[in-house]
């Protein structure tokens, strides 16, 4: 499988169909773990280097998503308290605070981050996409990831 299939098929197409059946949670997890992934195809080592996860969560923020998102994770640390925290526990870190409201999209009051799962969702979409343009552009390689699908 390559780096084009895989943002369709696992970086776009399913967290397109939890967003459409309203779950929530699962969604937020694919969509922070997605950012990492997508660090990863932007990079230029082994899909599945060791260490790098951090380092690639910033480099999908910087170089895929508007500006307010790297401005707030060096500020909020949006890597450990949003990403880490979704890996290890299923849950955000008690500085995020989770919400519905998309005018307060991380924004910071009494000592919480919003993070709106609309506005979330809709920026993920737009990197993926561009993810997908710098590789039909030729601006990036397209890796080859060692992954066989069992599933259709």
């Amino acid at each position: 499988m390559d780096s084009s299939e895989f943002i369709q098929k696992y970086l776009l197409h399913e967290p397109q169909q939890m967003q459409q059946a309203g779950v929530q949670l699962h969604l937020l997890s694919a969509m922070v773990h997605g950012i990492e992934t997508a660090g990863a195809l932007l990079d230029d080592k082994p899909f599945k280097a060791k260490g790098q996860g951090r380092k690639r969560f910033e480099l999908a923020l910087k170089k895929l998503f508007p500006k307010i998102y790297i401005e707030t994770d060096l500020k909020a640390n949006l890597y450990n308290q949003l990403r880490s925290h979704m890996a290890h526990c299923m849950l955000p870190a008690k500085t995020i605070l989770l919400t519905s409201t998309q005018y307060q999209h991380l924004s910071h009051n009494d000592g919480q981050w919003n993070v709106s799962i609309e506005v979330l969702f809709a920026d993920y979409q737009k990197a993926m996409e561009k993810l997908l343009e710098l590789l039909r552009d030729g601006k990036l390689k397209n890796k080859r990831i060692d992954f066989d699908t069992l599933f259709d």
